[in-house]
């Protein structure tokens, strides 16, 4: 049984294996040079996330357990990220829900934060990865108006 740190752990290994097909499902709506270099630093930051989560989960042990979990809550964002790309969404609502999902990532690596303080591992890597998602969130953020300013408020909506 994985403890309360475990679990997040793994919870926030999942949500960046979720984050690489939620990079790429973005990018397929995206023709705006500068986003599509942030959507890059994501997809490259989310790869070694997935890579220090692994090595922290083999030092934790339970590493099978964890693992699962990891993909547990992938596919419950993979769920969440198919029913909103097939509502016929846009390069704004597509933008949105990738800022959704940065914000959920820094929510789990906030808590990670928290659990690791007091449980004394995997400080430096919850340390690192609030970071990483606060950095993530705000270029994320900071998108949302050069997406925007590509459209005119009266026009028909995308699709």
């Amino acid at each position: 049984m994985l403890t309360v740190l475990q679990q997040t752990l793994a919870e926030a290994h999942g949500l960046a294996i979720a984050a690489s097909e939620t990079v790429e499902r973005v990018a397929g709506r995206i023709d705006e040079p500068d986003l599509l270099r942030r959507l890059d630093e994501l997809r490259l930051d989310a790869r070694e996330v997935r890579g220090r989560c692994l090595e922290a989960e083999r030092e934790l042990g339970e590493e099978q357990e964890l693992l699962a979990h990891a993909n547990t809550v992938s596919e419950h964002a993979a769920d969440l990220a198919g029913a909103w790309f097939r509502a016929g969404t846009g390069p704004l609502q597509a933008w949105s829900f990738l800022a959704m999902g940065e914000a959920g990532e820094l929510a789990t690596w906030t808590a990670l934060c928290s659990l690791a303080g007091r449980d004394g591992r995997l400080v430096e890597l919850a340390e690192w990865g609030l970071e990483t998602q606060r950095r993530h969130l705000e270029l994320v953020l900071e998108g949302v108006p050069i997406l925007a300013a590509r459209f005119e408020p009266a026009e028909a909506r995308w699709g």
